[in-house]
């Protein structure tokens, strides 16, 4: 049976620049205009973190959990996209890249010859936000390939940096891509609408900029960049108290940490989420399809095995570790 390739968006970004945030706003409008959407969740840890959220405004979720999308799960990426397009009938697809992967790889495998006759990359979106290379050289790296692959570039979280900061920043990127189409949102706040339209090509010498399938220098160095991600299963709800207690101890070089899990004694599900430069929240949901209670951490040169057993101290009647 031969099939219309159906759009493809890849939505890519460093570490905690509110990708998940855009990626509910866009499920909104699709599922608002009738159109059922397939999604494809790219996490760092072994457990789904975002894509029972994701569930609630899309027609299916298929999640690539436990790797890197442009290093270990090509396959399952590949599975993913065909299964969404024939056994779901999707009318779009998107795929939320994990901030760990290199936008650029994740291209050439959504683009192979197999992959082309089922989808048609419509656009890369990348949401970007000022990070400290000194605090997250990962987060830098990711973001510097996502700016250079993007056709829209969303600077993000403009309310939480002074004016001449954020105006380096924003002369930084136009530098690195005088391209793509660029917006400046604080809470990935923008008209979905107008995102989606296409555009007249008044600067870019092609239809997109996205540069298939070449190399970039450097390539074997890329595992170097690759931060820690770890997934940590919660035997039990938290003690309020001491989880509090533990969010204030996380170190530096944790650049992000999102999970799901109950307090003691409280029957709301609460979703944690905390990215640099240190701002955690902890929110009561709903899910569908709720999740096993656990926490994914992701960074670089923090001790995993001390922040484990501090983790678990928190889950109530666990005794504390010295």
């Amino acid at each position: 049976m031969t099939l219309t390739p159906i759009p493809f968006y890849i939505l890519c970004g460093s570490l905690g620049a509110g990708k998940t945030t855009l990626l509910m706003r866009l499920l909104e409008h699709w599922k608002s205009r009738g159109q059922r959407t397939g999604v494809l969740m790219n996490e760092a840890g072994s457990v789904s973190i975002d894509g029972p959220r994701a569930g609630t405004l899309a027609e299916q979720v298929m999640n690539l959990a436990g790797g890197c999308v442009c290093c270990d799960t090509k396959e399952d990426l590949s599975w993913g996209i065909a299964q969404l397009v024939r056994d779901y009938a999707s009318d779009v697809l998107i795929l939320e890249c994990s901030g760990l992967a290199d936008p650029a790889e994740v291209i050439d495998a959504v683009t192979d010859a197999y992959t082309a006759r089922l989808t048609s990359l419509e656009r890369v979106i990348a949401l970007v936000h000022p990070v400290s290379t000194e605090e997250s050289h990962s987060s830098a790296y990711v973001t510097t390939q996502a700016i250079r692959c993007a056709d829209e570039l969303i600077l993000n979280k403009r309310d939480l940096y002074v004016p001449g900061h954020w105006e380096q920043f924003r002369a930084g990127i136009l530098e690195q891509n005088p391209y793509a189409r660029l917006w400046e949102t604080s809470h990935a706040r923008l008209n979905v609408a107008d995102l989606l339209t296409t555009y007249p090509s008044t600067q870019q010498p092609t239809l997109t900029n996205v540069v298939f399938s070449k190399s970039r220098p450097g390539h074997s160095q890329r595992a170097a960049y690759h931060p820690v991600a770890t997934t940590i299963p919660l035997p039990g709800p938290l003690n309020r108290r001491r989880f509090l207690a533990w969010i204030k101890t996380i170190p530096k070089e944790l650049e992000r940490a999102k999970g799901y899990f109950r307090f003691a004694k409280e029957p709301e599900l609460q979703e944690f989420q905390y990215a640099l430069p240190g701002q955690a929240t902890i929110s009561p949901l709903t899910l569908l399809d709720e999740p096993e209670p656990a926490l994914v951490l992701i960074g670089r040169g923090y001790d995993v095995e001390r922040l484990r057993a501090e983790l678990l101290a928190t889950v109530e009647n666990q005794l504390r570790t010295s």
